[in-house]
């Protein structure tokens, strides 16, 4: 697992974007269990569970909500980064997963600063493209 520390929401979207331009993703927006959002960032929120491994878990065994997968495209990853206070009421996190697959490959989790990706082969691409990457979780998480 890589770690990047990164608080700021745009460098979080920006993260997400560059990891999209790898390879053919999808992103879903995981909501608030307390979230009564139909739609966040003009993308629809699934009116069914879906088969998607959610970034987090809940102790009282809640099962968060999220959009419907849509293509990590660069518009999505705009209109995205243009809607920052309201995923802020409304968003836990943000998870990219290839298609028809239902493991996350990375995610940012916006309100802990934390961004997390699964394939630790991508940290020396991470960190050459500016990004502030570990394999070691910093001492907080």
């Amino acid at each position: 697992m890589i770690y990047v520390e990164e608080k700021d929401f745009d460098r979080q979207i920006q993260l997400l974007s560059f990891l999209a331009s790898l390879d053919d993703l999808t992103i879903c927006i995981w909501l608030y269990p307390e979230s009564t959002a139909t739609k966040l960032a003009g993308i629809e929120v699934a009116q069914k569970s879906l088969s998607l491994t959610p970034i987090t878990t809940y102790g009282d065994g809640s099962i968060p909500k999220c959009t419907v997968p849509t293509s990590a495209s660069l518009t999505t990853m705009k209109l995205i980064g243009s809607s920052y206070n309201e995923l802020k009421k409304n968003c836990d996190s943000l998870a990219l997963y290839k298609k028809s697959e239902s493991s996350w490959i990375a995610a940012t989790i916006g309100h802990e600063g934390m961004c997390l990706v699964q394939d630790d082969t991508l940290l020396s691409c991470l960190i050459k493209a500016g990004y502030p990457a570990s394999t070691r979780a910093p001492d907080w998480w």
